[in-house]
């Protein structure tokens, strides 16, 4: 009897321990950079990467060269991002005439989430994210067109690129620009997923609200395999001063747990149909797309 239960015990033991070692391994790191370029110089506040706590770029521009749109504070430039695999990014500038004549303000912050399959078999994954809508916004004193040159541009990128071991291949991007001032402006949109958007404002300050994107990346990974997914969040913003300027965001770096962007692995069941499928798919890197 004694003996049953101590064979028992090592079994449950033995199992614990084969559980714990067939789970798939996950990591993240994350970076972001912040950017102000002029004729006369340029700043930037790279930080990371870095793969816990939460990390901040931000480059402030002084009083005596522009403030921010609402007229309550400094132009600035930022990225945000933390170890939840949040990020957000903005800039933000109304340029004064005894500033610059041109200025460009940038904003990034990239997150790399890993995804191992330690597990002996074949799994399926799902890479989820949720992109708030961007915004951009064009702030004018000027009278300036989009045919002006230079004129107000305010810019957005967002991408998905994933790696399965033979380097990055883009799998989403959706951009958004919006150039002119308050005598003509001209939106364009661009890449795989082009988002739909609503305006705003008035004849000096207005601009376009992008649509929200839920959506997956799904496929399947061999026993060993890895795949990665790299997500960056881009905005600009360049104005030729003289009274313009605007502002280019995807979330708010100044608060994360609010509508900010956030994306992560999981390993997800699928019928038995889908594994037969599946593996016909290894090694070749094929994975699709679902929108929520």
């Amino acid at each position: 009897m004694k003996k049953s239960r101590l064979f028992s015990v090592r079994r449950a033991i033995l199992s614990g321990l084969i559980i714990v070692a067939m789970q798939p391994v996950y990591a993240l790191s994350f970076e972001t950079d912040a950017i102000r370029d002029t004729a006369s110089g340029s700043a930037s506040d790279p930080q990371g990467p870095a793969t816990t706590g939460s990390i901040q770029s931000e480059v402030i521009v002084p009083f005596s060269d522009g403030g921010d749109i609402s007229g309550g504070g400094n132009a600035f430039a930022r990225g945000a991002a933390d170890d939840t695999g949040a990020g957000a990014v903005a800039v933000d500038g109304l340029f004064y005439s005894g500033g610059p004549t041109l200025s460009s303000l940038t904003g990034t912050s990239i997150l790399t989430s890993e995804l191992t399959n330690n597990t002996g078999e074949l799994v399926p994954f799902s890479y989820d994210f949720f992109l708030p809508g961007p915004r951009l916004t064009l702030a004018d004193g000027a009278g300036i067109s989009e045919t002006d040159d230079p004129t107000t541009r305010a810019f957005f990128d967002f991408r998905v690129s994933l790696d399965f071991g033979s380097g990055f291949t883009p799998h989403l991007v959706s951009q958004g620009e919006l150039k002119g001032g308050s005598t003509s402006h001209a939106l364009g949109t661009a890449g795989t997923d082009p988002l739909g958007s609503t305006f705003f404002g008035d004849f000096g300050t207005f601009g376009y609200q992008f649509d929200d994107m839920n959506s997956a990346v799904t496929g399947f990974l061999a026993d060993g395999q890895t795949v990665t997914a790299k997500s960056q969040l881009f905005v600009s913003l360049d104005a030729p001063g003289f009274e313009t300027g605007g502002a280019a965001s995807i979330g708010d770096p100044l608060n994360l747990s609010a509508g900010a962007f956030s994306g992560s692995f999981s390993i997800v069941p699928v019928p038995a149909a889908a594994w037969l499928f599946g593996s016909a798919l290894l090694g070749l890197g094929v994975v699709k797309r679902k929108k929520a």
